[in-house]
């Protein structure tokens, strides 16, 4: 609201309104502006002098006074009222008695006016010994009314009173509420002689000194009264700072503090440092059991009471006070337990003794999950500013309650995680282990079967060297393949530690291609390569990678057709908001990969492959492969189509893998 006009205004309006309508005013003050119909006490506001208010304010006032006295000329008289009745304060008055005179009066009569308006400028263009010509120019961006014109008309026509002179004669030539540029007045009085003016001089100062002495003892009062209420808005501020700040401390607790009793604790403090809450508990809904049962005190005299802790109450039980806030949802106060319906022999009445009681919610989405009840064992009762701050903080509460109990659930249901998976990976190796008997079995049982067949046959055909010469190569090729295999086995069991340094990627691949050279030379397979010149040395275990390099190129050598063709592509990958990372390519147009078994190439002892001159199928390699990667903090994954061919990318960190990562 702008300050245009001083409350003086408004306090003579309503004291002349009062005067004239039986003591009833109380019709000036609906709705005159939100910040004033939000006050406490709007009329404290309006007799005010210290106070400012807007000019469409003051025009409202002026209106509906003159709509209550019926009375057209209901400012212009008002202004005499304040001329005849109103005591200005001090300052003013000494202002206007100093003037003295008609003359030195006008003379600084834009003195005056400043004092309480500031929606015009008085002009005074011309001044005589027993007359003047004055001219107000209102502001334009101001709401002003015909009400305030003649308010000054009433002001500057009594204005004399005050230093015991005649009131004027004053003539409005022009309007500016008539659509003129301003209002202009004529004024006259009548002469006085020299002996006169200096004994209303002499009178006045007297008088002065009076009316001083008066006003200062009465805003001696005043002052006093505003210290008062200024010692209590203080007290008020501090208490809400201290509302503040445990808010605050409490929105930092709902973020930070999980564990639900370490929460209450620290809740329950905050409050206690708040309102000094004499004692408190938390109730809160036990919906399978379908009752309020207790989870949280404080206040009790050492431990509490094991019959508080155990305290339940059915939520169909409607006479208690706890469950019938907790279906309704809304606040109950009882200032004075011993007189009230509360029954005298519930636990919690019998223990705690109460003089009264308060019973606050606890809501969040919408849903009442408990409620605190606070006390109070003197006569004074529970105090309105602690009702006040449990009302604020009982939603904040709620919250940090639900979420602890969310948090709970979690650890509980992450902890079944944790088992299942338990159970689950101990399967799974069950079962692995079952896989790996039954296999190794199997491939182990087979060679060892045709050699003993041979062996058993030995002592007949000994003498048969070409009987001879082919169990020598067959013994031989089944041992070897059960060499292999165990070789194999020992290298997934028996995980060798990383040893990371920078290599040329490019020179490794190279070496591995020249190293399977005899195999897709043989099968006329062209070789080539697309490597990315931004690759330099790049972090890596070089045994690890060459083991994985080797086995992607030899299943690729093997499976494509002759005159195939096998494409090594490598580049330096940079996506934004992700780490840098190398990616390496082997292509090839061999048979491919069934869609059904694709999922599956990675795990152990999966194979797509039988025996074959350059490996005997045992479902190994890629995983070991796929382990070498994960090694390195990098991937392998796998895109193929049946007859068209298989496409193998590994990708790798630009960085130095962690240690962390680099052990099993």
């Amino acid at each position: 609201m702008e300050k245009e006009v001083n409350c003086l205004n408004s306090k003579v309006i309503l004291g002349y309104v009062k005067e004239h309508n039986n003591g009833d005013y109380s019709s000036l003050l609906k709705n005159l502006h939100p910040e004033i119909d939000a006050l406490p006490d709007p009329e404290r506001f309006l007799i005010d002098p210290n106070n400012w208010i807007s000019c469409t304010v003051a025009s409202k006032l002026y209106e509906r006074a003159r709509m209550i006295l019926k009375d057209e000329l209901a400012a212009y008289k008002i202004a005499k009222y304040a001329v005849e009745k109103t005591k200005l304060g001090y300052a003013q008055r000494i202002i206007a008695k100093g003037f003295w005179s008609y003359k030195t009066g006008l003379k600084h009569v834009q003195k005056l006016n400043d004092k309480w308006n500031r929606n015009k400028r008085v002009e005074l263009v011309e001044i005589k010994r027993n007359g003047a010509i004055l001219k107000l120019h209102w502001n334009s961006q101001m709401d002003v009314s015909k009400d305030l014109c003649l308010m000054n008309q009433g002001t500057y026509t009594f204005l004399p009173l005050i230093w015991g002179g005649r009131p004027l004669d004053l003539k409005e030539k022009c309007c500016y509420f008539n659509d003129a540029p301003y209002c202009e007045y004529h004024l006259k009085w009548p002469f006085r002689n020299r002996l006169y003016e200096i004994f209303s001089r002499f009178h006045t100062s007297k008088s002065l000194l009076i009316d001083t002495i008066t006003e200062m003892e009465e805003d001696k009062k005043l002052i006093e009264e505003k210290y008062e209420e200024v010692n209590r808005l203080n007290l008020e501020l501090n208490y809400k700072i201290k509302q503040l700040l445990a808010i605050h401390e409490t929105g930092k607790a709902i973020l930070s503090v999980l564990n639900l009793e370490q929460l209450l604790t620290v809740i329950m403090k905050i409050l206690s440092n708040v309102c000094q809450i004499h004692r408190a508990i938390i109730m809160l809904v036990n919906e399978n059991e379908e009752v309020l049962e207790y989870i949280h005190g404080t206040g009790f005299d050492g431990k509490v009471p094991e019959a508080v802790t155990n305290y339940k109450v059915s939520l169909n039980r409607l006479s208690n006070i706890l469950v019938r806030v907790t279906n309704t949802g809304q606040s109950e106060y009882v200032p004075e337990v011993k007189n009230s319906s509360l029954r005298k022999e519930n636990i919690m009445l019998t223990l705690s003794k109460p003089t009264s009681a308060y019973v606050v919610p606890l809501i969040t989405r919408s849903k009442v999950i408990g409620v605190i009840a606070t006390d109070a064992v003197d006569g004074k009762g529970v105090p309105k500013e602690t009702r006040e701050t449990l009302e604020v903080f009982a939603p904040q509460i709620a919250i940090a309650i639900e979420n602890a109990r969310l948090y709970r659930k979690l650890q509980e249901q992450m902890k079944e995680l944790k088992q299942s998976h338990a159970l689950l990976s101990r399967s799974q190796k069950f079962s692995f282990l079952g896989n790996l008997a039954a296999r190794l079995a199997h491939e182990i049982k087979n060679p060892m079967t045709a050699i003993g067949t041979f062996i058993q046959m030995i002592p007949q055909k000994y003498h048969d060297e070409e009987f001879r010469e082919n169990f020598h190569n067959i013994a031989m090729e089944e041992t070897s393949r059960i060499n292999n295999l165990i070789t194999e086995l020992l290298d997934l069991v028996k995980k060798r530690e990383s040893n990371f340094e920078l290599n040329n990627l490019h020179d490794l691949i190279d070496k591995m291609i020249l190293l399977v050279s005899p195999q897709s030379n043989a099968k006329k397979i062209e070789v080539s390569r697309r490597f990315d010149p931004n690759i330099g040395q790049v972090w890596m275990d070089s045994e690890k990678i060459k083991e994985v390099v080797l086995n992607l190129l030899s299943n690729a050598v093997e499976f494509t057709p002759e005159g195939g063709k096998i494409e090594f592509v490598t580049t330096h990958c940079i996506e934004k908001g992700k780490p840098a990372t190398i990616c390496i390519e082997i292509k090839d147009n061999g048979t491919g990969i069934p869609q059904s078994m694709i999922d599956n190439v990675f795990d152990p002892y999966f194979t797509t492959k039988h025996r074959s001159s350059m490996h005997n199928g045992t479902g190994l390699g890629l995983f070991i492969a796929y382990q070498n990667m994960q090694d390195h903090n990098g991937s392998i994954e796998v895109k193929s189509k049946v007859n068209e061919g298989s496409v193998f990318t590994l990708t790798l960190p630009v960085d130095k893998p962690k240690l962390s990562l680099q052990k099993d």
